[in-house]
């Protein structure tokens, strides 16, 4: 029988200890999803765990609510008004930040992320007071343009770490073919920045459809998004109808995470 030495041993045991501290890590991540996705089912009338049959009588309900289908529509608006405010802000932040040739682009660059550290609550109560000053009340606007700023740090981080990661040289050879810098960028940078703009613009678009802290401050009352909808029901119901909006949401990210790797693939969003 081989012997194992003392170095071996400690090698086993280090490699061991991180397998396990990962399975854990998973596991916290996946566990509540899997749960309410199992509750979603229950046949019972309240949330309870295991659940005690199946049935999707519960999602058919979801549908059959004229508030919930319409509080879901507003979210999807809510998502898409954000993903396309952060590509048209955010890409050329990123662009300013990492090959701006100016004093205080690092500034900057630390400056988009103020907005994505201060607590949503704050940030909400922030933009509700401006737009009161400006004449705005809530409303989808008001709170599209506060999702907005809460989140485009992360589409200008994302776009960010792809062009420090881009060759500058093919840039360079584009100007020394002659090609303008508009060219250059339409033709070599911009098909480059892609899978990093359309991964950004999925994780805003997410924040979007299922902010809370930022949204309960700055939404229209008469065009309730899902989070504001589903914060009532749970206060004044115990009804698996919460979890059964709440697995809807998780297949939509799901959905989400599966055009990405269908198109660009997840392993290059940070090529």
């Amino acid at each position: 029988m081989k012997r194992i030495d003392g170095a071996e041993l400690l090698d086993r045991l280090g490699i061991g200890f991180i397998i396990a501290l990962a399975v854990l890590a998973l596991t916290l991540l996946l566990l509540p999803a899997v749960i309410v996705v199992m509750m979603s089912f229950d046949t019972r009338g309240y949330i309870s765990f295991p659940p005690a049959g199946f049935t999707l009588d519960w999602y058919v309900k979801v549908f059959n609510q004229p508030v919930l289908v319409n509080a879901m529509w507003t979210s999807i608006k809510v998502g898409l008004y954000v993903t396309a405010l952060c590509i048209v802000l955010g890409v050329p932040t990123a662009l300013a930040c990492a090959r701006g040739d100016f004093r205080g682009a690092t500034a900057l660059s630390v400056f988009v992320l103020v907005p994505h550290m201060v607590p949503g609550i704050v940030l909400g109560v922030a933009v509700l007071f401006s737009g009161a000053l400006l004449g705005i009340g809530p409303s989808i606007w008001l709170q599209s343009v506060s999702l907005s700023v809460y989140v485009m740090a992360v589409m200008v981080r994302t776009v960010m770490a792809r062009l420090q990661r881009l060759d500058p040289l093919l840039e360079q050879a584009s100007a020394n073919l002659g090609a303008s810098r508009w060219q250059t960028f339409r033709t070599i940078t911009l098909p480059l920045l892609l899978p990093a703009i359309l991964a950004g613009a999925v994780f805003t678009f997410i924040e979007g459809v299922d902010n809370l802290s930022v949204t309960i401050f700055t939404h229209g009352y008469r065009d309730r998004p899902l989070p504001i909808e589903l914060l009532a029901i749970v206060q004044n119901s115990s009804s698996p109808l919460v979890a059964a909006v709440s697995s809807v949401q998780i297949l939509l990210a799901m959905l989400a995470l599966l055009a990405i790797s269908l198109t660009i693939g997840l392993d290059r969003v940070n090529d």
